[in-house]
């Protein structure tokens, strides 16, 4: 009876360790500097947006060994005129350059939507972002990023914190 159990012990033992599993999951950083924009339509602002979270998860295949991260950006997005019309449409990266193994460097995503009335704030899901995970490199980070213009980047550097 003793030597079933132990063989049946052993046969459980095999079969977890051989079981597949998520290595790691990546850090997900919404980086400050590419975190907001101002549009602007002529010299009036038409809409600001920032990107305030995420959601995400990650997902293993068996088939190719591989770690599959889901992030989906969250951004806060507010129209400040009729000027430049109730169409709003944002660009956001995906980067993945700032690691040692950048793997696709920068994705670029878009989006547009309709904010129907002036001062109003909505809530925006961005579409799925899909990152394959290098195995064996813990620490692996996604930057999400809004696509900045040179004149988006400096309005956005001299308004510092002030956002």
């Amino acid at each position: 009876m003793s030597k079933k159990i132990i063989l049946a012990s052993m046969l459980l033992i095999a079969s977890c360790s051989h079981r597949p599993e998520i290595l790691y999951c990546p850090n997900v950083v919404i980086t400050p500097t590419y975190s907001h924009v101002t549009s602007f339509y002529g010299n009036q602002p038409h809409f600001r947006a920032e990107l305030v979270g995420y959601e995400g998860y990650c997902r293993y295949n068996p088939k190719n060994n591989q770690t599959t991260a889901k992030v989906s950006p969250i951004f806060e997005i507010a129209r400040f005129s009729d000027v430049g019309g109730k169409k709003v449409s944002i660009s956001y990266y995906a980067n993945t350059s700032y690691n040692a193994n950048p793997m696709m460097g920068k994705q670029p995503h878009s989006f547009s939507t309709r904010i129907e009335n002036v001062g109003e704030k909505i809530l925006v899901t961005g579409d799925e972002i899909s990152v394959v995970i290098p195995n064996g490199e813990p620490g692996y980070q996604i930057n999400l990023e809004i696509a900045l213009s040179r004149n988006q980047f400096m309005y956005n550097q001299q308004q510092g914190l002030a956002f």
